[in-house]
């Protein structure tokens, strides 16, 4: 039958679906006329998956634009308000009314009929966008105009707090933003991030509609990132949309100075339009501003030196910025001076600067100037509240790169990075504990977060055994850490603890040099962790000690040194060899080689030697 059964062609279900989405309109009438009332009323709610796509046939007839076919289910009472999840350029879209679906897919004639029937203007999707944002967003004017007309609420605001003019500004929508604006829109409004529409103008270029903005009144609010629309160009480096907001009335001297020192600041540091004699450039034109009264020059806010920028002082005067012309160094270092003040501190737009001229200086072999510029952008983070998982992995990975180059990273900059790990665990696990997160999703990226805290940790801690000095082992400011770090109970989503980490040959390095240089198990790894208070008899969410993962490898040849040490060193710590996990297994029970069970039973018998002879001895001093 072709692949198909007798249920298949007996279920009308989801020919009524095919007929819906194909634009089938005569085939879709003579199925509905043939069912009774409920199953006409079943095939009309049943949602159906197509690909990405589940929908109710009406969804997919108006995100198709299948005008007859929506007629034709709207005759038989089909839900206007249904919910579904469409597919409109490439992007998923959950939560979908058939007004929504037809509004985002250009369909005018479908638009018109859903509200003549009374469909809800302003029904939202999952992330609360509403028909008229998808429509504002394609620059659909007939569209846009037919749901202003009909009731629609020209400032809805999604889950970000975005609205159908800011969406309209930042894809370029010259008509629809005028329109929306003379319908009342809201110019002033400002998303989650603090963004307002002439942001969203600058942020892709767009001269004329920032134009019409200004002209229009539209204030310079500052985001969040304290980033005025003039302040956002300099940041991105949208040079020409710079040169015009300083070349307006209302810019002031101080902003038009800000906006050159920014411009010139960022291109220094900035690879994708990096050019040193135009970084160069702005920052004397800025300074030139400041310096064009010689009587009342406008002075630069002192900031106190930091290490990381060598301790250099920012230029004061033309002169002393003068004497950095030539000096790629000297610039990149005043860019990155500029940028923390007129910024500030504390924001994250800073991070990515930094990090790049670190990496700069990563390639170029200066490694205690790359670790110190990416320490900062990491506290930096931190900070702002903001995750430093990435961070994390790029130390770990960037300090195994140095020992395979043999120049062995500084257990100081080593402990610095735990520091941060510890902090940024506490921190998830905070966040975890709080009763503001959003669902499933959320809590689930949440615990892959602290499992990527615990990895990270771990492969610092393998680094630091390979370049301790054996001799201050016991001060090493390391062990308070790691006795820090335990005191949280870090553990991957399985339950694994840092021993049962250290112990396991499977434990994942996806880093190309972590993969290199850090291999487990790893007995030095171990004896850090167990000598910090690891505990030796913990189980993980299959009830498995470190012991029942350690007899589980199976070395070749060289490693059978290992597998021995690591279970030594184990039992010698007070690892319970008895211990069965949830499938009631003992370690010997599920160990893979000859060999850790040969050390495991020898190591048994010479424990009950021990016990009879203590027991012989106890009896002999009882006589």
């Amino acid at each position: 039958m072709d692949g198909q059964s007798w249920r298949d062609l007996l279920n009308p279900k989801p020919k009524v679906y095919e007929a819906a989405r194909d634009g089938a309109v005569i085939l879709l009438s003579d199925i509905l006329h043939r069912m009774n009332l409920t199953e006409r009323s079943t095939a009309l709610e049943t949602k159906t998956k197509d690909g990405d796509q589940i929908t109710t046939p009406l969804i997919i007839a108006a995100r198709n634009g299948n005008l007859d076919s929506v007629k034709m289910l709207l005759r038989y009472k089909a839900d206007l308000e249904a919910r579904g999840t469409v597919k409109v350029d490439d992007q998923v879209i959950e939560g979908c009314t058939p007004l929504w679906a037809a509004a985002a897919t250009g369909h005018l004639e479908v638009v018109e009929l859903l509200i003549e029937r009374t469909a809800d203007v302003d029904g939202r999707t999952l992330t609360n966008s509403t028909p008229l944002r998808a429509a504002a967003y394609d620059g659909r004017l007939d569209i846009v105009s037919c749901l202003v007309e009909n009731g629609a609420d020209v400032n809805a605001r999604n889950n970000f707090e975005n609205t159908p003019l800011m969406v309209a500004c930042y894809n370029g929508q010259m008509n629809v933003v005028t329109y929306l604006i003379k319908k009342g829109a809201d110019m002033d409004l400002q998303d989650k991030q603090g963004n307002t529409v002439l942001h969203y103008a600058v942020e892709r270029g767009h001269f004329e509609i920032a134009n019409e903005l200004l002209a229009l009144g539209v204030s310079q609010l500052a985001n969040i990132q304290r980033l005025t629309p003039l302040l956002l160009a300099s940041n991105d480096c949208k040079i020409e949309m710079v040169e015009y907001f300083i070349e307006r009335p209302e810019c002031t001297k101080e902003q038009r100075i800000e906006g050159l020192e920014l411009l010139g600041a960022t291109i220094a540091n900035e690879p994708d339009v990096y050019d040193i004699e135009k970084a160069f450039s702005y920052m004397k034109r800025g300074m030139e501003e400041r310096y064009k009264d010689p009587s009342q020059p406008l002075l630069k806010k002192k900031m106190e030196p930091l290490e990381v920028y060598q301790n250099k002082r920012e230029s004061q005067t033309l002169e002393e910025l003068a004497l950095l012309e030539g000096d790629d160094h000297a610039i990149h270092m005043e860019g990155l001076i500029i940028r923390e003040r007129i910024l500030g501190t504390d924001n994250t737009e800073l991070r990515f600067p930094i990090r790049y001229r670190g990496a700069v200086f990563a390639d170029s072999g200066n490694f205690d100037l790359c670790i110190g510029l990416w320490g900062h952008a990491m506290e930096i983070g931190q900070r702002c509240n903001q995750p430093i998982t990435d961070d994390l992995k790029i130390f770990a990975d960037f300090f195994c790169h140095m020992v395979q180059r043999n120049c062995l990273p500084k257990q100081k900059y080593i402990e610095e990075v735990f520091e941060r790990a510890i902090c940024e665990y506490k921190r998830l696990t905070e966040k975890m504990q709080s009763k503001n997160l959003k669902g499933e999703h959320e809590t689930k990226l949440l615990k892959e977060e602290l499992e990527n805290v615990v990895y990270r940790a771990l492969y610092l801690l393998t680094i630091f055994a390979k370049v301790q000095d054996s001799s201050k082992t016991e001060n090493s400011a390391l062990f308070d850490l790691i006795e820090r770090f335990l005191r949280l109970n870090p553990r991957t989503l399985e339950g694994n603890t840092m021993l049962h980490l250290a112990v396991w040959s499977k434990t994942p390095t996806e880093e190309h040099y972590v993969r290199d240089v850090c291999k487990f198990p790893c007995v030095a790894t171990m004896k850090l962790i167990m000598n910090a208070g690891g505990y030796v008899n913990a189980v993980n969410n299959k009830g498995n000690t470190p012991l029942h993962l350690a007899v589980t490898y199976k070395p070749s040849t060289g490693g059978l040194q290992v597998l021995r040490d690591v279970l030594e060193t184990l039992l010698d710590g007070g690892v319970h060899e008895d211990l069965v996990n949830s499938d009631g297994k003992t370690a010997m029970d599920v160990a893979e080689t000859d060999e850790a069970r040969r050390f495991l039973s020898t190591k048994s018998r010479l424990e009950l030697k021990c016990i009879a002879a203590r027991a012989g001895c106890i009896g002999r001093q009882a006589e």
